[in-house]
């Protein structure tokens, strides 16, 4: 079978497990090193809200939420910061794992928080959406690229190399890509975006493709794998697999598509555009253990974080 194929079958798999993220997964996010990285992701909306770049009332997505600890830091920093828009904001979160969807819920529940979860973006018609996502596109289905090549998976999940078809290679051709990952899920996601929303800003993170070469690998108890060095039985299913988003590609297909690009930074230059500095002094001058955490938690999110991370804002 196509790597993406693969691919896909083993993400699909992995997360519907439920896995943990975090100290007791297999590794780590953003979100997982505490609430300053959702009380952040707030307060910018909250700022494109008084920049008038966003109208209340709106619809808050999240795709890719796991077990909904980033939603759930989101809605308790706007009640802390300002409450009134509470009140003109819906939730979602479009989950289509049965497991993490039970655990979504049973967090939702003990917070008395309204958060509608569903299957798919087909389920429902926003009017107006803000979503967000932290490392969802390095979940998106890929194909392998050596020169001309493309891998395959065999029966004893061997990874082989063998010529691409004319529309690939011509689709590498275009994007410069040669030995890389080449992701051909962007098309028929925004397509999806497209369908299910009259109007959107689209707010994600995720770790960036900085050079042209291969990036996948697999995550297993915070340990890094090589995929072509490794048994792929002892790992199929059992690990995260992951590779670096190239955005160059991913903004190209959004233009190409019709959506607006907003912003393209580091996820550093974004937390502090998100207001770090004055989030970290009003904690400051309200609550010392909470500044102390949000410190500690600030020095995590940029020196463990830091550049090799892509903030991407865009909109229909």
């Amino acid at each position: 079978m196509a790597f993406s194929e693969f691919f896909q079958n083993w993400i699909d798999k992995y997360y519907s497990q439920a896995v943990s993220v975090g100290k007791n997964g297999d590794f780590y996010t953003a979100a997982s090193v505490g609430n300053l990285f959702g009380v952040l992701l707030a307060n910018h909306f909250l700022k494109l809200i008084d920049e008038k770049k966003l109208t209340l009332p709106v619809e808050v997505v999240e795709i890719g939420a796991n077990e909904g600890y980033l939603m759930l830091d989101f809605i308790q920093a706007l009640y802390t910061l300002r409450a009134d828009v509470l009140e003109q904001i819906e939730c979602f979160i479009i989950e289509p794992h049965e497991k993490l969807k039970n655990i979504q819920k049973k967090l939702f529940d003990e917070y008395d928080l309204d958060v509608k979860i569903y299957n798919s973006l087909k389920e429902y018609r926003f009017k107006n959406a803000f979503f967000y996502a932290n490392e969802l596109f390095d979940c998106f289905a890929c194909e392998l690229i050596k020169d001309k090549t493309m891998a395959y998976i065999d029966n004893d999940l061997n990874i082989v190399f063998k010529p691409m078809n004319e529309n690939l290679l011509k689709e590498c051709e275009k994007h410069a890509i040669t030995n890389s990952e080449l992701c051909i899920a962007y098309k028929p996601f925004l397509s999806k975006l497209k369908q299910a929303c009259e109007k959107l800003t689209f707010a994600c993170f995720d770790y960036a493709k900085k050079e042209e070469k291969i990036s996948i690998r697999m995550y297993k108890n915070h340990q890094v794998y090589n995929l072509f060095e490794e048994n792929l039985k002892d790992f199929f299913t059992k690990s995260d697999i992951t590779y670096n988003v190239n955005f160059n590609h991913f903004i190209q297909v959004l233009k190409e598509e019709g959506f607006e690009v907003l912003e393209y930074k580091s996820q550093n230059q974004a937390l502090i555009d998100f207001g770090l500095e004055e989030i970290i002094e009003q904690a400051k001058n309200t609550n010392p253990q909470i500044y102390k955490n949000f410190i500690n938690q600030s020095k995590n999110l940029m020196f463990n974080f830091g550049d090799k991370f892509k903030f991407l804002e865009f909109k229909l």
